[in-house]
């Protein structure tokens, strides 16, 4: 047939829409922490590639220092110390390898998708294939087995079991989200519906938990900075109230560069947050040194809260399509997450081992006392803080909500724009906030939201969903690989469970304070 040679495959590349966008915008948004812009739809093709390498660590960096850096301390407390910061240091380079994995899923579902016949070599969805339709090729995940499918592959057509125009280039590069790569890797109609929706239900609940946490840090904080201006009867209540209209207009925006502002606003508000904890710590506390090294009772509380900050994986694949050297993926997440990794452990550390058992579930709230100028420092950089995060809500809030909205709308054709569809995506967004504050209200505690959040939902995202698609896809993997895999899902099963568990009994605790 002749020398097999190489293209990207852009599949549903005529089904852009703001989820896409939205995506590709987190390279200059504020931080999303564990959810942003990603769902069941693929996005752009390669032509609409426009980061850089550096680009695409910076916003993946963004994706994960935020208020979840801020809870890390009390999860140092949680943990005690050494071992929260060795274990910090683990579930980041773990949770880099499960997003590694989980990007050379989609790749691996791209080559099964050519192979089985739903797409042509321009990567144009064509009547599926039954059977496996000659995906013979023996592909093998990355660190625990050969790295040799972390570059462009490129595929003999002659392997597969149906015919392809020779003069058509074929590639596996494909771009899918994660409800597709989890589809995809399944066989079967029923098992390719369970997975998409498992996937689906876990972007949801992590959008939808990560603005709870988001308006549960509003509520405890805001009270601190305008209770002396307000009163003593501004309370949680009140600022919940308070911010729930801007949260509306917020969730309702069509398009996201009305808040391209924030990009730095947000940069300058969790910096200044960060350098304001470990300056007034160092000028007001002794480093304590000696505190527990692991604190058993509350160990998955550590897990959970740990997880909230790493496990970031339904937002990495878009921020991975938009960029110009996608073989680069591994390197780039790699770079990422070891200043991540970096910048956490020795944050949490330092800010435990300076606040000791008075820190708090959020570490900004031991920033209080001091000189009047000191105090106004403080404050300011608090409400700088607050207000990064409310606008960074509808980053975060598009995720389940493009979902859900998708699902209503169904009936209606891609794109249509009619009064009947903007009533229905106005009322889907209106009911979802509405889901925001109620499990605000259940969930009133940052520290616990944090942790539900975390433990359970990117857990079941970040650290069982990837091993499983992996032994799926990866028959060919050795051994020590698939037991590795195993090891893997198991600690996410293992920290699911318990952190759900340890956490309800605490909510059931009437004498359970934030």
């Amino acid at each position: 047939m002749g020398e097999p040679i190489t293209a990207t495959i852009p599949i549903g590349q005529d089904r852009l829409d703001s989820h896409d966008s939205a995506a590709v915008a987190l390279a200059s948004a504020p931080r999303s922490i564990s959810g942003a812009a990603s769902g069941p739809r693929a996005v752009s093709t390669a032509d609409d590639a426009q980061i850089s390498n550096s680009e695409v660590v910076l916003a993946l960096v963004k994706c994960a220092i935020g208020a979840g850096s801020l809870s890390l301390p009390y999860a140092f407390k949680e943990g005690g110390l050494w071992f929260s910061l060795i274990g910090t240091v683990l579930i980041g380079m773990l949770s880099a390898y499960t997003i590694i994995l989980l990007k050379q899923c989609e790749e691996a579902v791209g080559l099964k998708l050519l192979a089985e016949g739903q797409i042509d070599g321009k990567g144009r969805s064509i009547s599926a294939a039954s059977g496996n339709g000659g995906f013979v090729k023996a592909l093998s995940p990355p660190l625990l087995g050969p790295e040799d499918f972390n570059i462009d592959p490129i595929v003999n057509v002659e392997s597969l079991a149906f015919n392809v125009d020779p003069i058509i280039p074929v590639a596996p590069r494909t771009k899918l989200m994660y409800p597709e790569v989890a589809a995809g890797a399944m066989d079967g109609a029923v098992a390719k519906s369970v997975m998409k929706g498992v996937v689906n239900v876990g972007i949801c609940l992590t959008s939808l938990g990560v603005c709870a946490a988001y308006l549960d840090f509003l509520a405890a904080t805001l009270p601190q900075v305008l209770g002396p201006l307000l009163g003593p009867d501004f309370g949680e209540l009140e600022a919940t109230l308070m911010v729930l209209p801007v949260m509306l207009v917020l969730v309702l925006l069509r398009t996201f560069k009305v808040l391209s502002f924030t990009a730095i606003l947000g940069d300058i508000a969790v910096t200044f947050a960060l350098l304001a904890v470990v300056t007034y710590g160092f000028a007001t506390r002794d480093i304590d040194l000696s505190l527990p090294f692991i604190n058993v009772k509350s160990l998955m509380k550590f897990v959970g809260a740990t997880s909230f900050l790493f496990a970031i994986h339904i937002v990495v694949l878009p921020i991975l399509h938009a960029s110009k050297s996608p073989q680069s993926f591994a390197k780039n997440i790699s770079t990422s997450f070891s200043f991540i990794t970096g910048l956490n452990a020795v944050f949490g550390f330092l800010a435990y081992a300076l606040f000791a058992d008075d820190v708090a579930p959020a570490v900004t709230d031991n920033l209080d006392g001091g000189s009047d100028a000191t105090q106004a420092t403080l404050n300011a950089v608090k409400v700088l803080l607050c207000v990064d995060l409310l606008f960074t809500v509808p980053f975060v809030f598009v995720a389940g909500r493009e979902i859900v909205e998708r699902g209503v709308l169904s009936r209606f054709r891609d794109g249509e724009r009619t009064a009947s569809v903007m009533h229905i995506r106005n009322t889907v967004r209106i009911a979802l906030l509405g889901c925001v504050v109620a499990i605000c209200f259940g969930v009133p505690c940052f520290g616990d939201m944090v942790n539900l959040v975390g433990g359970v939902v990117n857990a079941a995202m970040g650290f069982i969903l990837p091993p499983i698609l992996a032994l799926k896809l990866f028959p060919g993997m050795s051994l020590f690989a698939t037991i590795g895999h195993v090891l893997i899902l198991v600690f996410g099963v293992t920290a699911l469970v318990l952190t759900l568990f340890f956490t309800a009994q605490d909510l059931a605790d009437p004498n359970h304070s934030c």
